[in-house]
């Protein structure tokens, strides 16, 4: 009866399918043909447990990997070292971002045409008779016409005449826009929906002229306040503000920044990859060379030697970093090359680990 049971529990073993048929659980086809005829004269009914009333165990036992130098009784657990865990996967539509993105710039460029359209009548109304203004008003009007289908995005702004452009830009908004700028305070307005963003398909980028009043303003601002400005200035002012203003500042923190394994308190890296997006890709990665690399690789080093963490551990904290740098700084060669050395480190410590063991 001992050999009967045994080979009936080895039948429930979660093997692999090229080793057992796809049968369900308790199934007489994934044992032996002597032990499955003796069951029947039994009257075992297939997929019930053994015992008189069918008490048996019918769930496939789960075999659990481990280590080659885990002891008995070892088991994996979550480690709280302060570090996220595998970031959670995109879902199949993850490109509804980019068409809701779209979405909201088509719907910008409606806005726009509307509030240029009631600003060049009020205009009007204030007694601005020039043939100017009135042959930019029937342009306003006549692209109308445009937003009333499907188009593509930037459409409306090219069915306008160029000299109808220049003349809302420079003579009817910049004026007005100057004027706001000088009282505008970011923080109670930071995404300036009221004096700039309104008209951005028209104009496409700031002024140039309005650059100073806002630079001043911003540039110790938080990232709420400061990241609009990626998509207002245009890309070569845009640069020299990140340089100017947002790099030093993250090149700070990193000099800040403890390291504290087994478990990171310190949020400093964090922060700085919420900033990554405002800055180049490449210019993060020489910050991170300078200021990070070498700091978390002796930190690490500290760790392995002093505390001679598990591998599970090590390796947990080691992912857990990885999973803080943005996916452009990962597709990187020489972030991912330093992130790999970590591991190797973590690698050959349990390698002289065992060894050591192996030659006790």
């Amino acid at each position: 009866m001992a050999l009967l049971k045994r080979s009936f529990n080895a039948a429930l073993l979660d093997k692999d399918d090229d080793s057992y048929p796809s049968k369900m659980p308790g199934s007489l086809a994934r044992t032996t043909a002597p032990v499955a005829k003796m069951m029947r004269l039994w009257n075992y009914k297939e997929g019930a447990g053994l015992g008189t009333h069918g008490q048996g165990i019918i769930v496939p036992i789960k075999t659990e990997r481990r280590s080659s130098n885990a002891g008995i009784g070892h088991s994996e657990k979550p480690y709280d070292n302060g570090l996220p865990g595998a970031p959670a996967s995109l879902p199949a539509g993850h490109k509804w971002g980019e068409w809701a993105a779209a979405s909201r710039a088509l719907r910008l460029e409606r806005d726009c045409c509307e509030k240029t359209l009631a600003l060049l009548r009020d205009v009007r109304l204030q007694g601005d008779d020039s043939a100017e203004t009135a042959d930019a008003l029937a342009a306003i009007v006549k692209s109308e016409e445009v937003l009333q289908g499907k188009r593509a995005l930037g459409a409306w702004r090219a069915a306008l005449p160029p000299s109808a452009v220049q003349h809302i830009v420079e003579r009817v908004l910049a004026p007005r826009m100057a004027m706001k700028a000088r009282e505008w305070e970011p923080v109670w307005n930071p995404g300036c929906d009221h004096w700039l963003r309104p008209w951005l398909p028209l104009i496409g980028n700031l002024p140039e002229s309005l650059y100073g009043i806002v630079e001043s303003k911003i540039s110790g601002g938080s990232y709420d306040t400061i990241s609009p400005w990626k998509d207002y200035f245009d890309p070569a002012h845009w640069e020299i503000f990140s340089r100017r203003h947002v790099l030093p500042r993250m090149t700070r923190w990193l000099q800040q920044l403890r390291i504290t394994p087994p478990k990171q308190i310190d949020v400093k890296f964090r922060t700085v990859m919420e900033w990554t997006p405002l800055v180049r890709t490449q210019d993060v990665v020489s910050i991170l060379e300078q200021e990070f690399f070498g700091k978390w690789e002796s930190a690490l080093r500290h760790w392995l030697q002093s505390a001679k963490p598990s591998l599970g551990e090590a390796d947990a904290w080691c992912t857990g970093w990885k999973n803080l740098f943005t996916p452009e700084l990962l597709d990187d060669k020489r972030v991912l090359a330093r992130l790999e050395a970590g591991v190797a480190m973590v690698d050959r410590q349990t390698e002289d680990l065992n060894r050591l063991v192996c030659h006790s």
